[in-house]
């Protein structure tokens, strides 16, 4: 059986008191974005803090063997250009197990 690679993107936001106004001026803008590339996404959403109150970020898995595209993609989404993320950390899955991987694939 075949694995999927994906390209998981965290992006966790700044501190700033103007960050959850920010989201909000952002957000009908992000959701569109989101919704025009979904065919491209294995999952997307947003991070929270353990308490589960406060968005603290977001995660993004790419479905795609390129990087290139897959960053193209998050600049393209208006909380990368709102400037709301202060890191955005870029990892390679290769998807081998789970109910996103139909099961197993060894």
């Amino acid at each position: 059986m075949s694995r999927e690679n994906l390209w998981l993107v965290k992006c966790m936001d700044r501190d700033g008191d103007d960050v959850n106004d920010l989201r909000q001026q952002h957000m009908a803008g992000h959701l569109a974005h989101i919704e025009a590339i979904v065919d491209h996404l294995a999952m997307a959403g947003p991070l929270k803090d353990h308490a589960g109150e406060r968005i603290i970020g977001s995660l993004l898995a790419y479905r795609t063997d390129d990087l290139s595209q897959a960053q193209a993609w998050l600049e393209a989404d208006p909380y990368a250009r709102c400037g709301i993320w202060e890191s955005v950390e870029w990892t390679r899955l290769v998807l081998a197990a789970g109910a996103l991987a139909g099961g197993v694939t060894w």
